[in-house]
């Protein structure tokens, strides 16, 4: 019996080995590159190098026992549960909303302690199945941003999602505080996003013409505060830190965004960017699910509103 999983568009370009390593935190490495070696990975059907670089919708069937992929992932000694830390937005037997705090990441990867990520409290707290799927996430934040997160519990949900936002009939909605302010009270920006990868700064985007994923981001401005805007932005792609890279590319880049050319904002340790709204189709029916402004940015527009009256 072979276990499966579809690429999210959020995860094309990554590499084969390495997505591999961040979806099966508890598989041991030398288990993975060994299903690899041995030709038991294939990608859309066909046997697949770990060099590959993945497309979003990709399938990955792994010919491996259920069994050997389903040790849930280690409780950190100290760490707390997911709804200790994480706020439930919706649940059913299919689907788990979340609104995820900045500073938690949602996949495990290098530097980050064992069983401290979201999708690994996620196992944890919903415990293990005899069934092949497990809870997977259905679209990823950057670990600096915050706000709404789906958790599908089953295959059909995962892939109902996933082409609803394929085929965008899901809308995503965040909420960014950039510098500057927009000469247009609304635009679009179409470009492509290429991925390069730092050793010293971490991977990031950068606009290409002629290479990488084609991606559109459209923007609106909600309100102005002397040198900076509120911006309500809504992504018809989900490229890597696609809002942050965009939104940089017309010299508005987002507060507190070092990656992305800004200092830091007084008295907030990461880049004002929050995922507010998703609506999509589910289940035959459209649903809508928001998550607050949090308070360390609802903090940074009191400190604005307050200079500028």
């Amino acid at each position: 019996m072979a276990t499966e999983f579809e690429v999210a568009e959020g995860d094309a370009g990554q590499r084969l080995d390495r997505y591999l390593r961040r979806v099966l935190p508890s598989v041991p490495l030398s288990h993975i590159f060994q299903l690899v070696r041995k030709g038991r990975v294939r990608v859309d059907g066909a046997r697949a190098d770990g060099s590959l670089r993945l497309v979003g919708g990709a399938k990955i069937s792994l010919g491996t026992r259920p069994g050997e992929l389903r040790a849930t992932a280690p409780v950190r000694e100290g760490a707390s549960s997911l709804r200790d830390k994480v706020g439930v937005l919706f649940e059913d037997d299919e689907l788990l909303v979340l609104d995820k705090p900045a500073g938690m990441a949602v996949h495990p990867g290098t530097g980050t302690p064992s069983g401290t990520t979201l999708i690994e409290r996620v196992w944890q707290d919903l415990g293990a199945s005899d069934s092949v799927f497990q809870p997977a996430l259905a679209h990823r934040l950057d670990r600096g941003t915050s706000g709404v997160v789906i958790v599908a519990k089953t295959r059909r949900a995962l892939l109902e999602v996933q082409e609803s936002i394929r085929d965008g009939s899901a809308t995503k909605q965040y909420t960014a505080l950039v510098e500057g302010i927009p000469n247009h009270p609304s635009g679009v920006v179409k470009a492509r996003l290429q991925r390069v990868d730092s050793r010293s700064g971490g991977a990031k985007s950068i606009v290409s013409e002629d290479e990488g994923s084609e991606s559109e981001t459209h923007w609106k401005i909600l309100e102005r505060f002397g040198s900076h805007a509120l911006l309500e932005v809504r992504i018809l792609t989900g490229r890597m830190h696609q809002i942050r890279a965009h939104l940089a590319s017309i010299g508005h880049p987002i507060v507190s965004d070092d990656r992305y050319g800004t200092t830091p904002f007084p008295g907030l340790k990461r880049p004002f960017l929050h995922a507010a709204r998703i609506a999509l189709p589910i289940h035959g029916r459209r649903r809508v699910f928001e998550a607050p402004l949090p308070a360390d940015l609802s903090r940074v527009l009191e400190r604005l509103g307050g200079a500028v009256a």
